[in-house]
């Protein structure tokens, strides 16, 4: 077995000089959290900047909607212009032909008549103007007008003095001349386009009327004029302009269904260039943006003489979606507006409690305790305020063991005596060690060896450097242990355990070199303070719990954890020293003897008194012993001899702490015998303890 107590010199790395001890302290300043500053820091608040996203995000909603509405509208008005306007112009082209129809079967009808053939073939003026105006009107021709087979005109509809020309050099009646019916659209001065119809009179040769020369032409129009352009626009639902070249290279309108002042406007689209006469013309008339469609008119040779341009509005076609889309955008605006009372509602919500923390925080960065944390909210909140109150609970714990501390070291030391129980060889304070280090303090003594605090040379750092003695590691099999346990402890990644740097040798003698830690033990403080209030106990038992907990995630169990292990530095912060006996839970090598007992036999779990395989539990059940003596002041079981202990151990049960002392809690006590239960399945494991010690509070 190790000792039970490990003997200390007069002014180690442990406690102050005594002059500074004597000196009265002040209680330290409660230690600062991180962070806290950047609370008060200006800024937008943070129920703002909530406010402003949701706001922005719903706003950016219903930009993406009305965008895609906006689009998708565009897209059918201009589908829906395509297709009407392509049936516009079908109407348009069926329309004229079927006037043209018309007009040609009303001219063959008086062309075939034999009176017509009878007054050409005698040449009688007089009564060739009056066939010509009876057939204007029958037919509901502008004018028509008759030549001889020369194609001299004889008569005119509407001129009755119509001077006796020739026609032969028009399109229609040349072809009409040669013997067929044609037509075709044509420009009369500089003012209107008609359009027009030849058929040829011919003299009978047989009795069935068939064959024979022509003798005459019957020639007959009619003008697209703005009736003409009105009954175009009842048919196709679309604004209708009628345009030709005057034969001077100007564009004129013939006929519309647009007012005068929108007339200039088209002619100036109509003369820009295009590639390709059937695309859509796009135009702005009057605040109204038209897409129009070009039917080409063209004379009895097949030249382009004018056209009909259809024009439909566009905003008519998009003014379904426009009003839709300004539904939505007020509904959206109102929407908007009661999500904005709500996103400001939800983030008011939200930022309480947050709001609630940091005056909690700033409480506590001001030192005082009494800050209450609880915020009613559950959730991510609920779990951030439970975060908060376990981070300021852990600070204030660790300010109350911090007073501890600061109380232990204004009690003079009693260490003097033990000058002259140091070993004779002991390294004096400025030796050099291993080449490397140079010792400074004697820290400990102990049954395994002696503590010195040393300076690395090397890095340039305080470590402390553990001796071990000879007698304590035995043969080869010891060091393969010892190398075992520490890379055990080397696993061990915790703020709360000691960490262990390295195993070395110089002439012929083991160290182990390891983190150094200024403080004083918990030993000592029990030793100067007597027992501890039980708000201190509690700090000291979830500090040692979650240090332990580590440890036994990575496997690894200390065994021999005592107040001798324990040390508090001045922060209130606690580290578990002397994990140069830990071990796996479960070892397979072999290597530790046959019979060796590790620990200190006060703090031992039952199993382990009795050399049986132990776990993490004997752990828990040594921090049990730890706390029942810093509540009580004493171990809960004391006896003479090593054998009157262990049977003890065996056979009696412990008063509870609150029997000993009433002051302390029922429920503490209560927690501290359950982790002492001599049946280990009966003990909580490390972090069931930590947890029961935090629900204390």
């Amino acid at each position: 077995m190790t000792d039970t107590e490990a003997r200390r010199p007069p002014s180690g790395g442990y406690e102050p000089p005594p002059a500074a001890a004597a000196a009265p302290r002040r209680a330290p300043a409660p230690p600062r959290t991180p962070g806290l500053p950047r609370l008060a820091r200006g800024g937008t608040p943070l129920v703002w900047r909530i406010f402003a996203a949701a706001a922005a995000l719903l706003a950016l909603m219903l930009a993406m909607v009305l965008g895609t509405l906006t689009v998708f509208a565009d897209r059918s008005a201009d589908e829906a212009l395509a297709h009407g306007l392509r049936d516009a112009g079908g109407h348009v082209a069926a329309l004229l032909d079927g006037r043209t129809s018309a007009l040609t079967s009303g001219v063959t009808v008086f062309a075939q008549a034999p009176e017509l053939r009878s007054l050409l073939m005698h040449e009688r003026p007089a009564d060739l103007h009056d066939r010509a105006l009876e057939t204007a009107q029958r037919i509901g021709a502008t004018w028509v007008q008759i030549t001889d087979r020369d194609g001299l005109r004889l008569a005119k509809s509407d001129d009755p003095g119509a001077p006796i020309e020739s026609l032969a050099g028009s399109a229609l009646v040349g072809a009409a001349l040669g013997g067929r019916t044609a037509t075709g659209a044509g420009v009369v001065g500089d003012s209107a386009i008609i359009e027009g119809v030849a058929v040829p009179v011919t003299a009978t040769l047989d009795s069935a009327g068939h064959g024979g020369t022509v003798v005459g032409v019957l020639v007959a129009a009619r003008t697209l004029d703005d009736s003409a352009a009105r009954e175009l626009r009842r048919s196709t639902e679309s604004e209708v302009v009628v345009y030709f070249d005057d034969g001077a290279g100007r564009l004129r309108v013939g006929a519309s269904t647009l007012p005068a002042a929108l007339r200039p406007p088209v002619l100036d689209a109509l003369r820009r260039p295009v590639a390709d006469s059937a695309a859509p013309l796009t135009l702005r008339l009057g605040g109204t943006t038209f897409v129009g469609q070009r039917t080409e008119l063209r004379s009895a040779t097949g030249d382009v003489v004018g056209g009909v341009l259809t024009l439909r509005s566009r905003d008519r076609e998009l003014a379904p979606f426009v009003a839709l889309r300004h539904r939505i955008a007020l509904v959206g605006a109102a929407g908007l507006l009661l999500a904005f009372g709500v996103a400001y509602a939800v983030a008011r919500q939200i930022t309480r409690p947050i709001l609630a923390l940091r005056d909690a925080a700033r409480r506590v960065a001001a030192g005082d305790w009494s800050a209450d944390v609880a915020v009613g909210s559950t959730g991510e909140v609920g779990e951030l305020a439970d975060a908060v109150r376990s981070v300021l609970d852990n600070v204030h714990e660790r300010h109350a063991l911090a007073g501890v501390v600061e109380r232990a070291r204004a009690v003079p030391s009693a260490g003097l005596a033990a000058v002259a129980a140091l070993p004779d060889a002991t390294l004096s304070p400025g030796t050099a060690f291993a080449r490397r280090y140079t010792i400074e303090a004697v820290l400990g003594v102990g049954g395994n060896g002696v503590v010195y605090r040393a300076a690395d040379r090397e890095l340039g750092e305080t470590v402390a450097i553990k001796t071990l003695r000879p007698e304590a590691l035995g043969g080869p099999e010891a060091i393969e242990r010892l190398k075992d346990e520490i890379r055990l402890a080397r696993r061990i990644s915790h703020p709360g355990v000691v960490r262990i740097h390295d195993l070395g040798e110089s002439d012929g003698a083991y160290f182990v070199t390891m983190e150094h830690v200024a403080g004083l033990s918990v030993a000592e403080v029990l030793r100067r303070l007597g027992r501890l209030p039980a708000p201190q106990v509690v700090a000291l038992g979830k500090q040692l719990c979650a240090a332990l907990g580590a440890a036994h995630a990575q496997g690894v169990i200390h065994r021999d954890v005592k107040p001798q292990n324990l040390m508090l530095q001045p922060d209130g912060a606690l580290k578990v020293l002397d994990f140069g006996v830990a071990r796996l839970a479960e070892r397979a090598s072999g290597i530790t003897t046959a019979g060796l007992v590790v620990g200190t036999p006060e703090y031992m779990a039952p199993e382990q008194l009795l050399d049986e395989p132990v776990d993490a539990r004997a752990d828990v059940y040594a921090a049990g012993v730890v706390l029942y003596e810093a509540l009580t002041g004493r171990r809960p079981y004391e006896a003479g001899t090593p054998a009157a202990l262990i049977a003890r151990v065996l056979t009696e049960a412990p008063p509870a702490p609150n029997v000993l002392e009433p002051a302390v809690p029922a429920a503490l006590s209560e927690v501290v015998v359950r982790a002492m239960a001599r049946e280990r399945d009966e003990r909580p494991n490390a972090a069931e303890l930590y947890e029961r010690l935090t629900a204390l509070r």
